[in-house]
């Protein structure tokens, strides 16, 4: 499938209250958007957000990625590494699919719990091997409003979504975090609360790479490159050769980076296919049946 044949075909596939956008080859490719402008839930594409935070603070002189987490944050679990915390290498645990947090968020779901009662949720272990963890990307948020003196929502809107001039996309306080269900994002918290637009997340991609000569990227070549700097994972297909980097999915075989997300109520992904230079995001209603991130990988992927 080529490059015009994305576009019309992501715009076929789309269900009823989903949106998604489509970008072109080449330095300022056309941007096609289809369906709806409202921001909505990504959930764990906010991972990327945050790792771009921090990113964004080791090029302002913050602290180094090879610093012990516990100190630039007090209370943290010592011997971990920030870098490790964002490779979902530091054995921070997951809390997700702890029965405990089921059962909240079903009796509550407009009163998401504390940092605290994350950590208590996940089960920690020994720092080595990759193991997803959303509770990492808690103390992450955590770090970066230690060292800022700002809200997570104030700086990642400062370093990250102003830069990029991502201007529907908001990491939400407790009034603005709610879903028509009344579900509040916050409940994922740094590991994924963000509402954002499809065109929004294929603008974020120009802030993390040298894409487009006429937006520089708001980070240095050694943070780029940090960005990408990946660690194998298991995942099941349609991956082929799937890596983790800072808050971001690569495939090796495939030739894509970006990030899936899913949630009470929606799901979310984008993409970026490094061997065409074609991206796509989507964002789509989780009754709909519809999985952004399996239609994106098959509509970005090499074709045989």
């Amino acid at each position: 499938m080529d490059g015009i044949s994305i576009p019309a075909s992501l715009g076929r596939m789309l269900p009823p209250g989903a949106a998604a956008a489509c970008r072109g080859p080449g330095d300022e490719g056309a941007v096609q958007v289809f369906g709806s402008s409202e921001p909505l839930p990504v959930f764990s594409v906010t991972k990327m957000f945050v790792a771009a935070g921090v990113l964004r603070a080791v090029d302002a002189g913050r602290f180094k990625l090879a610093d012990p987490l516990a100190s630039r944050l007090p209370g943290a679990p010592a011997g971990r590494t920030i870098s490790q915390v964002l490779t979902h290498t530091a054995g921070m645990g997951n809390y997700a699919s702890s029965p405990g947090y089921l059962a909240a968020v079903r009796q509550r779901p407009a009163d998401p719990w504390s940092l605290e009662d994350i950590a208590a949720a996940g089960s920690a272990s020994e720092p080595g091997p990759f193991a997803y963890s959303n509770t990492g990307y808690w103390y992450l948020g955590a770090l970066l409003e230690e060292v800022s003196g700002m809200s997570l929502g104030q700086y990642l809107h400062r370093e990250i979504f102003e830069p990029a001039d991502m201007a529907s996309t908001r990491y939400p306080d407790p009034e603005t975090a709610l879903t028509d269900s009344g579900y509040s994002t916050l409940w994922a918290g740094p590991a994924g609360a963000a509402f954002s637009t499809p065109a929004d997340l294929l603008r974020f991609g120009d802030l993390v790479t040298e894409r487009n000569p006429l937006f520089p990227s708001s980070l240095s070549p050694a943070m780029r490159a940090a960005f990408m700097d990946s660690v194998p994972v298991a995942a099941p297909a349609p991956w082929s050769a799937p890596r983790y980097g800072a808050g971001v999915m690569i495939d090796t075989d495939l030739q894509l980076w970006g990030h899936g997300g899913a949630g009470p109520g929606y799901r979310a992904a984008v993409f970026t296919s490094r061997a065409t230079g074609i991206a796509a995001a989507a964002i789509a209603p989780e009754t709909s049946g519809f999985s952004p991130e399996e239609t994106l990988v098959s509509l970005l992927g090499p074709k045989d």
